[in-house]
């Protein structure tokens, strides 16, 4: 592993915590951002280095918690924020927010279906097989998502069609507030995924050195063999599940665990790993941190100054039936049929 990709990894970690950092610390007071935010603060380590192995061409499906992934897989910090405005130069016009964040310029595609990204790159895979493309499809989904059927499914097809796909699960222990212990008998989920004779690993340290050399393997024998890998991470969320606020205030989680998470924290980790092994590292990670403070700044003041979608740009084409259906509720003039005594729902 070379000195530059190390530096690209740190990087990497860096870009992701600080611009989520900025997110939670700018969307109150200003109430700005129109969307609920799903931080990956603490879950940066995969995204970081699996840019490293990432094509153009190679097609990323994620989860909600998906901005590490964008990132890392060449989306711009200005379109991202501006998405999250509301406003009309974002990712997607303003009209998706974070949990839909797609970007088909780099082949980036999330959403808040929990196993629709498994299910997605089955189909995108076989595409790319069918037409003898030497792209790979990677699959993001969480613990959570792994209780859901279509995953199996999916992961089945991938077997029997043997399909270039990486199947990863990020492990958080948690399913919103649930711990990974009262949904399942068992603490890990790579094991069940050998039954369907796909080759499946598990990494559970925080050290992307090793994760690096991991993911080199797995990249290469499914870009060469053109069969599924399954590789299950341990990871934890440092933020709430969804904010930018916290949701620690609960109790669902002990204080100790949170301790001993961020103890392992990758970015720290690294930071001192790599400030013992590079002389003048002080310098480079200056350097990086005011680079990045730029892109943050740049993204925001691009954000606030960029317009709204016009209203044409909202409009239906009211000549056909759903539209005309649409158009009614949006007049509210419609009501609806209901088998609860005396409840009339509200139109959208």
């Amino acid at each position: 592993m070379t000195l530059k990709e190390k530096l690209k990894i740190y990087y990497n970690l860096l870009l992701i915590r600080n611009v989520e950092e900025a997110i939670e610390d700018r969307y109150h007071p200003a109430d700005k951002m129109r969307c609920p935010i799903h931080m990956c603060i603490g879950q940066e380590l995969i995204p970081s280095v699996l840019n490293l192995f990432m094509k153009t061409k190679d097609s990323l499906w994620s989860h909600h918690r998906s901005h590490g992934y964008y990132m890392c897989k060449g989306g711009s910090v200005k379109e991202m924020i501006s998405e999250f405005y509301g406003k009309k130069t974002g990712t997607n016009g303003g009209l998706a927010g974070s949990q839909e964040l797609s970007y088909p310029k780099t082949n980036f595609y999330s959403g808040t279906i929990l196993c629709g990204a498994f299910s997605m790159a089955v189909g995108d895979a076989f595409s790319k097989k069918y037409k003898n493309q030497k792209n790979v499809a990677i699959a993001i989904i969480g613990d959570g998502g792994m209780e859901e059927g279509i995953v199996f499914e999916s992961l089945n097809i991938a077997s029997m069609m043997k399909l270039p796909i990486i199947f990863i699960c990020e492990n958080n222990l948690y399913s919103v507030h649930t711990n990974l212990k009262e949904r399942q008998n068992s603490k890990t989920i790579y094991q069940k995924i050998k039954s369907f004779g796909i080759k499946s690993s598990i990494y559970k340290g925080n050290d992307p050195d090793r994760l690096h050399d991991i993911l080199k393997k797995i990249t290469s024998d499914v870009r060469e063999n053109n069969k599924p890998h399954f590789l299950e991470v341990s990871t934890y969320r440092f933020s709430g599940h969804v904010g930018p606020e916290g949701d620690d205030q609960y109790g669902y989680r002990p204080k100790k665990e949170i301790a001993y998470w961020k103890k392992r924290d990758p970015l720290k980790y690294y930071e001192k790993k790599l400030d013992k092994k590079i002389k003048n590292f002080h310098i480079i990670n200056k350097k990086y941190k005011k680079k990045i403070n730029k892109i943050i700044n740049d993204a925001f003041n691009f954000a606030e100054k960029s317009q709204f979608p016009e209203k044409d740009y909202l409009k239906f084409n009211y000549q056909n039936t759903y539209s005309k259906i649409v158009k009614k509720f949006y007049s509210k003039n419609i009501q609806l049929n209901v088998s609860q005594k005396d409840h009339k729902p509200k139109p959208y």
